[in-house]
């Protein structure tokens, strides 16, 4: 039902190279030539010497295949982040990993990392090169898989700044925030047994996440959590990040591009993509003229939306085109709450697994808010939900391996080399779980961080490395832009949660649970297996709940105009062949 549910070797074993090697057996012939010159060629770079200096080492692996067994094994597992976290123990702040002919370099040092990612960000802010994922998929308009030095990249960011992720438009969503984890916490009380538990519990987090989000960008309400949009949204965020982040080349065109010169009809890869890319267009392009009729029409609901805004000024902010600012919109929707959603689903996590801490939290919300719901203002007179969050984003950073960045040119680190176009990922979980940077690392234990009243922009600018909190918003030039959005949506989230709910092990669930039993695909993050379980704190709290969302819902003041999102909204990519 979630995003990430499937495994990813249930990815690697249905991807577009399985499927075309079985069915086009000459192009894997071509495949496994160029596979097999392109190792020979590796190999000889691997001796040919710059800087003085050797690449960095990399663990045992098998011939041609590198470590693709070990990685699917890994991911197989959910262990693949902690193999990474032993690998990183064993061979020190980088290390290269090879499946193939592709080389992933991890840095799992925080020194290394403002070293690399930020120092010589100028290097090292370019992507891989991912023919499917950014040019086919997304027609080259989505800002996670653009080079940084691409025009359309570093006007999509100034935009992306300014309509949306800066401090003072971070403080306009709180609102939004506001209202939709009121809903979600009605959501919640009014079931029967006083709360949800497992996938159910999962798929109402997203919808408040995808919601909230939604209509900042969009001003598209979602209200229903069987609402077809979240699969949509899910699924197109699953086919697009998946293959690119986790398996190097899980793509054909990929691994080979000359093949993208073959006639339209030997490319059944480039046809199934380009039809999703339609599908999505024309779901996008259809809000968008939602929103650009009713402002024509005079209608201000969409005034202060992302989209809104954009359609505003008749330059379009300086965005190419219509199409660019449609998917622009839809890629964001999709960024901005996911990293809500694997936030709120970690800590919840969090305070299933130590229920001292959620106790604590609890008793220093109740003694400043009582008996009514907290707000964002709340935040500043209790500081242990500031050390709540950096625990969770430190313990479970939601990108745990990073999207990986590429080289421009040959540069030096740490007493190595790398070459050009060499493809480095910050390691965040190697990171928040070096025993010398935090103390029994595994443990949950927010009270490590008493002391830092650092906010997450403060920390990520810090000058010594050693001292910034956690590194789940990357860094560099590609650090993520909307940090003070995220910040801002997980304490509104957090607090809430914990005034309203007691969070506990389903009913039935063997303790102490291995995290490794109900892991998602995507590496470091809990999965809709996770056995939890919410229960309203008290009658009292549930009836201050249903009142306030009541009054919540006669004060929006606004109309929401959601498009229709039942069966039929978004259509099936067999339409766009």
């Amino acid at each position: 039902m979630g995003s990430f549910a499937s495994n990813a070797m249930e990815a690697f074993s249905s991807s577009r190279v399985v499927k075309t090697a079985l069915a086009h057996p000459a192009a894997f012939l071509l495949c496994s030539i160029v596979t097999t010159a392109a190792l020979i060629l590796w190999k000889r770079s691997m001796t040919r010497p710059a800087y003085g200096l050797p690449l960095p080492p990399q663990p045992p692996s098998k011939p041609v295949l590198g470590h693709l067994t070990d990685l699917i094994r890994e991911n197989k597992a959910r262990r693949w982040h902690l193999k990474l976290n032993a690998w990183a123990r064993e061979y020190g702040p980088i290390f290269g990993v090879r499946t193939g002919y592709i080389v992933d370099y991890y840095v799992n040092s925080d020194v290394m990392v403002k070293e690399l990612f930020d120092k010589k960000s100028a290097l090292t802010a370019d992507r891989p090169v991912w023919i499917m994922s950014s040019d086919i998929l997304n027609n080259g308009f989505n800002t996670l898989f653009l080079h940084a030095s691409d025009p359309i990249w570093k006007n999509q960011r100034k935009v992306i700044q300014q309509l949306l992720t800066n401090t003072q438009q971070a403080e306009k969503i709180i609102p939004l925030l506001e209202y939709e984890t009121m809903r979600f916490l009605h959501e919640n009380v009014i079931e029967p047994s006083g709360g949800f538990s497992r996938s159910r519990l999962l798929r109402s987090i997203e919808r408040y996440t995808y919601s909230a989000f939604a209509m900042a960008i969009m001003g598209m309400d979602i209200p229903d959590t069987d609402d077809a949009v979240i699969d949509f949204l899910q699924e197109t965020e699953y086919q697009i990040i998946m293959p690119a982040d986790t398996f190097p080349g899980s793509n054909i065109i990929d691994l080979i591009p000359a093949l993208g010169k073959l006639p339209l009809f030997l490319k059944p890869w480039e046809r199934s993509g380009r039809a999703r890319y339609r599908r999505d267009l024309a779901w996008a392009m259809k809000r968008l003229e939602t929103v650009e009729q009713s402002m024509e029409k005079g209608d201000s609901s969409f005034e202060g939306t992302f989209l809104g805004s954009a359609l505003a000024d008749q330059n379009l902010k300086g965005l190419s085109c219509k199409e660019e600012l449609a998917i622009l919109s839809f890629a964001l929707i999709i960024a901005s709450a996911d990293t809500s959603r694997m936030t709120t689903w970690s800590f919840v996590e969090a305070m299933m697994q130590f229920p001292d801490a959620q106790a604590r939290a609890q008793a220093d919300i109740d003694k400043v808010v009582g008996d009514r719901p907290p707000v964002y203002e709340d935040y500043a007179q209790i500081p242990y939900v500031r050390m709540l969050l950096k625990e969770v984003w430190r313990w479970r950073p939601p990108v745990a391996l990073g999207h990986p960045h590429i080289t421009s040119r040959e540069t030096e680190v740490g007493g190595y080399r790398l070459p050009k176009g060499a493809r480095i990922h910050l390691n965040a979980y190697a990171i928040s779980r070096d025993p010398s940077r935090h103390e029994d690392p595994d443990r949950f234990w927010p009270e490590r961080f008493k002391n830092d009243e650092t906010s997450t922009m403060e920390s990520i600018n810090a000058q010594d490395p050693t001292k910034r909190d956690h590194f789940a918003f990357g860094a560099g030039r590609r650090v993520c832009p909307g940090y003070h959005v995220a910040e801002r949506s997980a304490i509104v989230t957090m607090m809430r949660i914990l005034w309203a709910f007691e969070i506990s092990p389903a009913d039935g669930a063997k303790t102490p649970l291995a995290f490794t039993e109900y892991a998602a695909a995507l590496p470091g993050n809990p999965g809709e297996r996770m056995p939890v379980r919410f229960r309203c704190r008290s009658e009292s709290r549930k009836a201050v709940i249903l009142r306030a969302f009541e009054e919540a819902e006669a004060g929006r003041g606004k109309q929401v105009m959601a498009l229709n999102l039942g069966e039929g909204s978004v259509p099936e990519i067999s339409s766009f062949l």
